[in-house]
């Protein structure tokens, strides 16, 4: 079998086949370089052809990603709360059951006791979802013609009726978030593969344009997201009053970091580091995380940082306003 001509296949594309969250990042960077040029550039009129043409695919995969991820989000909560009831239901059931065999003539084995479960508790425990809701539906019709024969059966159906009503509705909730969120990801598909096209065609243009120094083309994209073996991991020495440059990356809300400062000397216990995710290398122009020496290894989301735009805030720095020798340790997960 023949192999493709690798400059014929577009690694924006596969790069970030079902990972939607570096698609936004590889456009987030790629927008805001094109759009760095056309300010600074305004005689050039290829920087206003290019950005104008690639920032409403980049403005739709934006749109998408956000309520693709939403959905996402109300689907989780949603399938929880299904997940809960089903599990109070266990309790349920053993309560309907002891409450209708202290009514006469309901005891355990009698006929009417049989008409009721048949099978035991079974259906309500290892059937599928579905079946369990229905066993719960089930038991509340087959209380009905009792309930109107007998009095004492009226508040046990009224407890298996409302029960079911929550079940009903958090599984239909639950079902309409699903197909929501696959009808968001198709959408956002679609925009991935648009956006993607874009930044093939966008590198056709820059190669065309800048073809006798290639290193001219690389900065317009986010190499270091877009290679599939990027450094993760940064380990530095910080000296006395030190600023650091750590790292620079392209990130979105939601990723993560971990971030510990060590230290050989003996320190105060509040020694702390802060760090920033800033616009240029060394910068300080965001909201801190500090970070105490010896202390436990920290979680930190990006948003923590209160970046306006993590198309420009993509430096992390580090900095140590103390008198001692501190050293950090970066991953990025």
């Amino acid at each position: 079998m023949e192999t493709i001509w690798h400059y014929l296949v577009n690694q924006f594309l596969n790069s970030t086949k079902e990972n939607y969250k570096k698609m936004l990042k590889l456009s987030n960077y790629h927008d805001a370089r094109l759009k760095k040029m056309m300010d600074d550039n305004p005689m050039e009129p290829d920087w206003a052809l290019l950005y104008n043409r690639y920032h409403p695919f980049h403005d739709m995969f934006v749109k998408a990603y956000t309520a693709w991820k939403a959905a996402g989000g109300t689907q989780k909560g949603q399938t929880l709360n299904l997940e809960q009831l089903l599990v109070l239901l266990i309790n349920k059931v053993n309560k309907w059951d002891s409450l209708v065999q202290a009514v006469d003539g309901f005891e355990k084995g009698t006929p009417n006791y049989l008409t009721l479960f048949p099978q035991g508790h079974l259906p309500f425990y290892t059937a599928p979802i579905t079946a369990q809701v229905t066993a719960v539906k089930t038991l509340g019709e087959s209380l009905a013609p009792f309930a109107l024969a007998n009095p004492a059966i009226v508040p046990i159906k009224t407890l298996v009726d409302d029960f079911y009503t929550l079940l009903d509705g958090a599984r239909d909730t639950q079902e309409g978030s699903k197909g929501g969120t696959k009808q968001k990801s198709a959408e956002v598909e679609s925009k991935r593969i648009a956006v993607g096209t874009e930044q093939y065609r966008d590198l056709g243009f820059l190669i065309n344009k800048g073809a006798e120094v290639p290193s001219y083309i690389a900065p317009f994209f986010e190499l270091k997201v877009l290679r599939s073996h990027e450094q993760v991991h940064f380990t530095g020495t910080l000296d006395a009053g030190e600023n650091e440059s750590v790292l620079e990356h392209t990130f979105v809300d939601d990723d993560v970091m971990i971030l510990e400062i060590t230290t050989t000397d003996t320190v105060p216990a509040a020694t702390q580091v802060a760090f920033y995710l800033a616009t240029t290398p060394n910068g300080t122009d965001s909201t801190p995380v500090t970070v105490t020496a010896n202390a436990a290894k920290i979680k930190v989301l990006a948003s923590e940082f209160g970046a306006i735009d993590f198309a420009t805030h993509r430096f992390l720095t580090a900095v140590n306003s103390t008198t001692f020798e501190l050293h950090y340790v970066v991953e990025l997960l």
